[in-house]
């Protein structure tokens, strides 16, 4: 399986971001956030394959609004995993700490990634995620950070979603940094910042 993706070469030796866009963006879409972040990131950030309505990119199905396909996600993350390899090489930049940044949709394939495929990256930025599924083999998380940003208005991926996703990946030995941002689902300058601190961290 072979995934549309952008690639952007930033300063040797800094890491690897791999974006996941929400539903219905695209490969950019989460560019501009990195930027902010700190222009001198390797960027790469493939297109999420399944249509919604025809028309809605996503990394995998849903049934409605908060219920997932897990089926398909569990299909799609093993596709991704074996992919990401290839198009990282390709790029030449073997070897580079890999870390994770998911928004919405993008934050469910990331965080389905760190649960069933945990080699994948070193690291994780998960914005306005979900739980998107309880893994039938505990991943071992030891020395991953994640970042996770929530916040108390978003009605697309409830709060108390993010928190319960917090505590699943402590619970497998992830470090998680937890914080809670306005705005609702929407990013903002606070998500900007507290990603750079963890960036810099």
């Amino acid at each position: 399986m072979s995934y549309e993706y952008l690639f952007r070469a930033g300063s040797p030796g800094r890491p690897l971001v791999v974006a996941f866009h929400g539903t219905g963006g695209d490969q950019s879409q989460l560019l501009p956030f990195v930027e902010s972040i700190d222009s001198d990131l390797n960027y790469l950030s493939p297109l999420g394959q399944e249509l919604e309505n025809g028309m809605y990119a996503r990394y995998f199905k849903r049934f409605a609004e908060g219920h997932l396909d897990e089926d398909d996600l569990i299909r799609r993350a093993g596709e991704l995993a074996a992919w990401l390899p290839e198009a990282i090489a390709a790029e030449e930049v073997k070897g580079l700490s890999r870390v994770a940044l998911g928004y919405s949709n993008g934050a469910s394939i990331s965080a389905g990634l760190l649960l069933l495929h945990p080699a994948t990256f070193n690291h994780a930025i998960l914005l306005r995620p979900m739980v998107p599924l309880v893994p039938d083999v505990p991943p071992d998380l030891t020395g991953k950070k994640v970042l996770i940003c929530a916040s108390l208005t978003d009605t697309i991926t409830p709060f108390e979603g993010a928190r319960s996703l917090a505590q699943m990946l402590q619970n497998f030995g992830a470090t998680v940094e937890f914080e809670t941002v306005p705005g609702g689902h929407a990013l903002g300058a606070k998500d900007v910042e507290v990603a750079q601190q963890f960036l810099a961290g």
